[in-house]
């Protein structure tokens, strides 16, 4: 395990890496192969089965292959999206609730400078302040009577 708890993954991506690029060659020589061979077929006597079998089969373990490649990278495509992605995500959040953030992203003002600081009684339950004339905890929903 690593400091962060989660599973070491270097062997994993290695070898998804080697054997994806394996499958990706090898399919897409076959599969080259096969094409030239079935279309570069001048007499059709007799069908030539092996470079069907190639021509079909070829391109499938080239994309198995390609997957495989994809999957020894999803981690960093995965940060990469998020360190694109969540920016926007924080200014659309901004924007759309002018400023209070929606379930905590994007809030840009607090309280004090709103000016709407609540000042009336704490809730015994979780200590949220709440309004002076709230009869429920805008924090837990319990009675504040």
């Amino acid at each position: 395990m690593t400091s962060n708890e989660l599973p070491e993954t270097a062997r994993t991506r290695l070898g998804l890496r080697l054997v994806g690029l394996l499958l990706l060659v090898g399919g897409g020589a076959v599969f080259a192969w096969g094409i030239t061979t079935v279309f570069g077929h001048d007499g059709f006597d007799s069908p030539p089965g092996l470079a069907i079998a190639a021509f079909l089969g070829g391109m499938p373990v080239a994309v198995v292959g390609l997957g495989m490649l994809n999957a020894s990278t999803i981690g960093a495509q995965s940060r990469y999206v998020a360190g694109e992605t969540m920016p926007t995500l924080k200014q659309s959040a901004a924007y759309l609730s002018d400023g209070e953030g929606i379930m905590g992203v994007g809030r840009t003002v607090d309280d004090q400078q709103r000016g709407t600081a609540a000042n009336g009684p704490y809730c015994r339950s979780c200590g949220v302040r709440n309004d002076e004339d709230a009869r429920f905890c805008d924090g837990c929903g319990s009675s504040l009577a």
